[in-house]
């Protein structure tokens, strides 16, 4: 695909993520999409764990929001995205490093992810994200 389809592609996800529109995004995924939550060291597989990977971001947040992209640098097979994102703490936030409750708090980040994309679908995605700053927000102290 084009580099311009590219961005597109990952300008629909996000509007479909924020629609909480999962199975619509699933058929954008290849079957064997992989999902890595660097900061986390979280790895998810195929169309089920891009399912977990989603619904683990809305239950912890359940208005999560993508707020914008801020910059897109988009290829023929590849998408890098900086977004920023939004939403209240009301549900348990669940990684294999922490178990923690909802806060009630609101938080507002930025990220990045880079996108492999094969045949028109996401192939691959890798997200950073500044966990420490979120857990800041949510009230947890620096552990540094």
């Amino acid at each position: 695909m084009s580099a311009h389809n590219n961005a597109l592609l990952a300008q629909s996800i996000y509007r479909l993520f924020n629609e909480s529109s999962f199975d619509e995004i699933l058929a954008l995924a290849t079957e064997d999409v992989e999902i890595l939550l660097v900061p986390c060291g979280q790895t998810f597989h195929g169309r089920e764990g891009l399912r977990e990977f989603m619904l683990n971001c809305k239950r912890a947040f359940p208005d999560i929001q993508i707020t914008g992209v801020m910059h897109q640098i988009a290829t023929d097979d590849a998408v890098v995205n900086e977004i920023t994102a939004r939403g209240a703490h009301t549900g348990p936030l669940m990684t294999p490093a922490i178990k923690l409750p909802p806060t009630g708090r609101p938080v507002g980040f930025t990220a990045c992810e880079v996108w492999a994309i094969r045949d028109g679908k996401l192939a691959m995605l890798r997200n950073y994200q500044d966990v420490a700053g979120i857990l800041r927000q949510l009230g947890l102290p620096d552990q540094g």
